[in-house]
């Protein structure tokens, strides 16, 4: 009690200095950059561990689900076990050191075993204990959100924060990996995965070590509990009650699962064909990324700082999906009626090899829709941890458990089940126009099947999970009026 008095007010509010939630966001750029790897693993299968393209592709979507089935068990042990020792630090150190080591074997070792069986049964086995490792990661964040803080105004900094920092952090990142395929000539180097792995690495476990800086204070039972007198018992059927009786972790799913769908189909390979095939200039991507994310950002900080803020996550939800719904059908009209090969920006080069002398109606019209069309989609994407907080609240408030470990890895569990599976759709689009060898590479000529995969793959199924949205969120009824009446109640019942 001593401890937390100080991050106490009153009505069962508490907070924390801004430092520790920008510092916290360390775990959620980690998880991220560790994902990153995953979203190019595709190119080493195929290249050095002997899959072909559809097979590729289905390994990223059965080791998603393997993900996924792991949730729910190392959900369960966090909130059984972690009390005492601080659930969120538990996963961040187990979280860190397993996909440190396991990440490490799977990029620099694969390729020097013999050729044959032993390379395949190599990287599967120690994949699946890369992702026990990242689910222990990604738990932190829906733990950590939970006991950081509760404040309303600050779930929404939180938000803000985080993203920014994931979102440049994937920008840079994407151009090291551009910079790092011209420079090693393919995406299938063994050296250009060996160079990533060493930059993923250092900066994930730098952001691990000062997340567990920033949340140690307030990861303690006092934040995590709903009584100080009793432990709260914790069961298997817990995921039943859960998952049958709190509507808004219904709902939540629902709108998270068709956006993280259509997120997982922009694989590399995706942006590959229409930077690198249909614009044909691949460097390019990275230079176009950095410049509409950092822009775009301050679309979300707007949308998230004023509309979440001030009328709640539902409706800063509401307003960022109808914003992608009409962004992503002007995108789509843009690339099919302008010429895509005269994007161009200064210090690059266009599709034709010119240098650049001026913005061209395409560069123009496509940055607009992008930074547009990006800033709506961060809301939408950003919103989600705040309001898997507020769910665990809710949850706290309904049965009298606080069970974030739980209630987060069910949220996971559902959306992997459903999102594991668009590499394998984008793996079955190419092998549908021919690709069913190899993935499209640099060198690849330009066809209209291509250009359509690539449209449908990056455009068109955002478009629809933005629908998916508007449908989830008109059952969801955690307003900033029921959020108080939640947190009153769960003070009630600590004073108790």
């Amino acid at each position: 009690m001593n401890q937390a008095e100080k991050y106490v007010k009153e009505n069962g509010i508490h907070f924390v200095p801004v430092w520790r939630i920008i510092g916290f966001s360390g775990a959620n750029m980690a998880v991220n950059l560790y994902m990153g790897l995953t979203m190019i693993m595709s190119y080493y299968l195929n290249g050095y561990v002997g899959m072909a393209v559809v097979l590729a592709s289905s390994f990223s979507t059965i080791m998603r689900i393997w993900d996924g089935v792991t949730d729910p068990i190392v959900g369960f042990f966090v909130d059984k076990l972690g009390g005492k020792i601080g659930k969120t630090r538990l996963c961040l150190v187990a979280g860190g050191i397993l996909l440190f080591i396991n990440s490490f074997l799977m990029f620099n070792v694969t390729h020097k075993l013999p050729e044959g069986m032993i390379r395949p049964i190599f990287f599967i086995v120690f994949t699946m204990i890369y992702y026990i490792g990242y689910t222990f990661l990604n738990i932190s964040n829906h733990v950590g959100n939970v006991c950081l803080t509760n404040d309303p105004s600050q779930r929404a900094v939180l938000s803000i924060v985080g993203t920014i920092l994931v979102r440049v952090m994937r920008a840079v990142m994407q151009i090291v990996v551009a910079a790092l395929a011209a420079k090693y000539g393919s995406m299938k180097s063994a050296e250009l995965f060996q160079e990533y792995w060493l930059i993923v690495a250092a900066i994930a476990t730098i952001g691990i070590v000062i997340s567990y800086i920033s949340i140690r204070p307030k990861d303690i039972p006092y934040f995590s509990q709903t009584s100080t007198k009793k432990n709260t018992k914790v069961k298997i059927s817990d995921y039943i009650t859960v998952l049958r009786k709190n509507r808004p972790l219904q709902m939540l799913f629902l709108a998270r699962t068709s956006d993280q769908f259509a997120n997982t189909c922009k694989t590399s390979a995706i942006t590959l064909v229409l930077y690198g095939i249909v614009a044909g200039n691949y460097k390019l991507s990275g230079g176009w990324t950095m410049y509409t994310t950092i822009i775009g950002l301050v679309m979300m900080t707007l949308g998230i700082g004023t509309v979440g803020r001030k009328f709640g996550f539902k409706k800063a939800m509401q307003v960022g999906s109808w914003g992608i719904i009409v962004m992503d059908a002007i995108a789509i009209l843009i690339w099919i009626f302008l010429d895509p090969k005269t994007l161009n920006l200064p210090g690059y080069v266009n599709g034709y090899g010119e240098a650049f002398n001026g913005f061209t109606m395409f560069t123009v019209l496509l940055f607009i829709v992008t930074v547009v069309g990006g800033g709506f989609q961060m809301i939408t994407s950003s919103i989600i941890p705040p309001m898997i907080a507020d769910v665990n609240d809710y949850e706290a408030s309904r049965s009298g458990k606080y069970i974030p470990g739980m209630v987060g890895t069910l949220f996971s569990f559902l959306d992997k089940m459903i999102s594991s599976f668009g590499p394998l759709f984008v793996g079955v689009g190419f092998a549908w126009i021919g690709f069913a060898n190899e993935f499209p590479d640099l060198t690849t000529p330009y066809s209209f099947e291509l250009f359509a995969i690539g449209l449908i793959f990056y455009y068109g199924l955002e478009l629809i999970g933005g629908i998916f949205n508007l449908i989830a969120m008109k059952f969801y009824d955690l307003t900033p009026e029921k959020m108080k009446e939640v947190e009153e109640k769960i003070n009630e019942m600590r004073n108790s």
